[in-house]
C-alpha cells in the first residue's frame, strides 16, 4: 500500500512530500528540517531510497545532503539546475540568511524518464520556467509539481522565464485529466481541472 505524507519545512514553508511503499520510501523536495523528515520516515516504516528534487532553489534542497548521508539515498534532479547547489546567489539563498548545503547529485533526470523504487514508479516531465531545470514527478493520479504552478497561481518567474513557465504549465495541464492531483512546493494542493477552470494565468 502506498502512503503519501506532507511536511511543511523551513522558513518559506516548503512542502516536503514523503511517499512510502512496502519496500522503501521516497522524499520529494527535502527543503529543510532533516530531523522532522527522519521522524516521518520512521513512521512510514520503510527505508529512504531516494530524494527527488523538483528544482535547485535552496528552500527545496536544504536537507538533501543530510538525508543522503544518513540513509545512503540517491539524489535526483535535472542537470540544468546543478549549478545552484552550494551557491548562495544561484540557489536564491542570498534572499535570506540561509547558507546553502552543498552535495553531489547522483542521478540527473531527463524528460520522459521513469524512476522505479520498489512499487513506486515516477514519470518525469521537464518543466522549465520557474528555473531552467524544473521538473514534475507523476505518481499514479498525482503530480508533484514543485514551484511551477500553485492553487490559482503560478511560481515566480523573475529568476526564470515567463514564456517557458507558461509553456510548461500548458503542457502539464494537457497531459493529465481533470481529476489529477497537483501537489505543489508551497501551499495547499489542487487539481488539473480546478486550475483549468480558475487559475487566472490559464484562463
Amino acid at each position: 500500500m502506498i502512503q503519501a505524507e506532507r511536511l511543511t519545512v523551513g522558513p518559506l514553508a516548503t512542502n516536503c512530500y514523503l511517499v512510502g511503499g512496502e519496500e522503501c520510501c521516497v522524499a520529494i523536495d527535502a527543503g529543510a528540517d532533516a530531523g522532522r523528515i527522519e521522524e516521518k520516515i520512521k513512521s512510514l516504516g520503510a527505508p529512504l531510497r531516494a530524494v527527488l528534487l523538483t528544482h535547485g532553489h535552496y528552500d527545496h534542497v536544504g536537507a538533501a545532503a543530510e538525508l543522503k548521508a544518513k540513509y545512503g539515498a540517491k539524489i535526483y534532479m535535472h542537470r540544468a539546475d546543478a549549478d545552484m547547489i552550494g551557491s548562495r546567489e544561484r540557489s536564491l539563498a542570498f534572499l535570506t540568511d540561509a547558507e546553502p548545503v552543498p552535495f553531489e547529485p547522483d542521478v540527473f533526470v531527463e524528460d520522459g524518464d521513469v524512476l522505479s523504487f520498489g512499487e513506486l514508479s515516477f514519470s518525469v516531465m521537464h518543466t522549465p520556467g520557474h528555473s531552467s531545470g524544473g521538473v514534475c514527478y507523476a505518481l499514479g493520479a498525482a503530480v508533484f509539481c514543485g514551484d511551477l504552478i500553485f492553487r490559482e497561481s503560478i511560481g515566480r518567474f523573475d529568476f526564470g522565464s515567463f514564456e517557458d513557465e507558461m509553456a510548461s504549465i500548458r503542457r502539464l495541464l494537457a497531459a493529465y485529466p481533470d481529476e489529477t492531483a497537483l501537489l505543489p512546493g508551497h501551499g495547499e494542493g489542487t487539481t488539473v481541472g480546478h486550475e483549468r477552470a480558475y487559475n487566472p494565468y490559464i484562463r
